[in-house]
């Protein structure tokens, strides 16, 4: 909820078969969504937490899969019916039940609030079509340390739900955002290659990220998933994110330009070997950054027909990180209905500045941790790919301490 994607957000954790959830979200959220969301201050997006953070196998509230089972279709309607699923969220809370969530209950229960597709909803939430969504939100409750619901979450801070302050307590959180600036400044302004570059400037001490996409331009989903990484709102350090890095490129679909391959014009120990490329560089070596993700997609699979997708190449830096970025998209993001186990991502830390890749060149020159990201383009949509490569740049982000909200 909410439609200006510069505004920081407000994430929400309930339960459907929580008590105390209904209070929150018939009394906190509706003011929470009445002072900031429909005044165009701030974002809300909802977690459905099911199972505990402390015993990922265990249900939150209930003793069966009812509360899971109802999560999986309220995915299903956002999937479907966007359109209906806040109609779908307010019927859920206004006909609250203690009942588990029986197939047949969810299914009178979208019908009574108006969903339309109800077959197909329940077929795909049944057949586990969104247990991979609906876990992680376990995931991010434990990387926050999100005991119960209902919770609420903004800036990496989280508070219980049902305090008469929380409307006090998102304030303190948006004026600590409005602390910080974003500024937007062009890449060789005036010329074919000109393209923004944002800088997300916390106003407080910390770790600078260098997130780059859009080196290629048949790779759609390397710079819509960069796109998207540059509404992050750091608690401390700075963010800088060159999205569409290669406009020529992009703008002809392709990966050579009459300039060649930009991902090959970094050689490490000299000058870059183009116009465009020695920008870039400048501009990164400008931030003296702490880490850098280059964000990519391939028409392969990596360790399974020859190409890199589903990978995530470091340097000798960090390459636990990107293993531990792989499970968590691998355990939280793939659909396992939809997408064999060759699908998981899977890691090498081979960036080692001996090729003139930018992140090669990164470490070759700079030792600074980095990696690039490949999704695939092989068998997958766009929209799950850049979901894929925004969650893997989220995790990486995280690791270096670079925390968002």
């Amino acid at each position: 909820m909410g439609t200006d994607e510069d505004n920081p957000t407000l994430v929400v954790y309930v339960n459907f078969l929580s008590d105390s959830s209904q209070y929150f979200v018939q009394h906190n959220l509706e003011d929470a969504v009445r002072e900031y969301v429909l005044t165009g201050d701030l974002n809300l997006e909802l977690r459905f937490l099911s199972y505990r953070p402390d015993d990922l196998d265990a249900y939150l509230v209930g003793d069966d899969e009812g509360e899971a089972r109802a999560a999986r279709a309220a995915h299903g309607v956002w999937d479907v019916e966007p359109e209906n699923f806040w109609r779908f969220f307010e019927f859920m809370f206004w006909n609250f039940t203690t009942k588990t969530y029986t197939h047949a209950r969810l299914e009178s229960y979208m019908d009574l609030a108006g969903v339309r597709n109800i077959t197909k909803i329940a077929n795909r939430a049944y057949e586990d079509r969104y247990d991979s969504l609906v876990r992680s939100a376990t995931d991010e409750a434990v990387r926050y340390g999100i005991p119960s619901v209902p919770r609420v979450r903004l800036l990496r801070d989280h508070k219980y739900g049902n305090y008469g302050d929380i409307l006090g307590w998102i304030q303190t959180r948006l004026d600590r955002v409005n602390e910080g600036s974003v500024s937007t400044h062009s890449l060789l302004p005036g010329t074919k290659y000109e393209t923004p570059v944002y800088v997300i400037d916390s106003g407080k001490p910390g770790p600078t990220a260098f997130v780059v996409g859009g080196v290629h331009g048949e790779e759609p989903q390397g710079y819509h998933a960069a796109d998207q990484l540059r509404h992050l709102r750091p608690t401390g350090g700075k963010l800088v994110v060159v999205p569409r890095a290669n406009r020529p490129a992009i703008s002809i679909g392709a990966r050579y330009t009459e300039d060649g391959d930009l991902n090959r014009q970094f050689p490490t120990g000299s000058e870059p070997t183009s116009k465009l490329a020695r920008a870039l560089w400048d501009e990164l070596q400008s931030h003296d950054p702490d880490v850098v993700v280059d964000l990519h997609s391939s028409s392969g699979i990596y360790r399974y027909d020859g190409k890199v997708g589903q990978a995530v190449f470091s340097t000798p830096a960090t390459p636990e990180n990107a293993g531990n970025a792989c499970d968590y998209v691998n355990d939280c993001y793939i659909d396992r209905s939809a997408y064999p186990s060759h699908y998981d991502f899977d890691w090498s830390g081979s960036l080692n500045g001996s090729r003139p890749l930018f992140v090669h060149k990164a470490y070759g020159d700079l030792r600074l941790p980095g990696y690039i990201v490949e999704t695939t383009r092989k068998g997958t949509t766009l929209e799950d790919a850049v979901t894929w490569g925004v969650a893997v740049a989220r995790s990486l982000l995280w690791q270096h301490e670079v925390y968002h909200g």
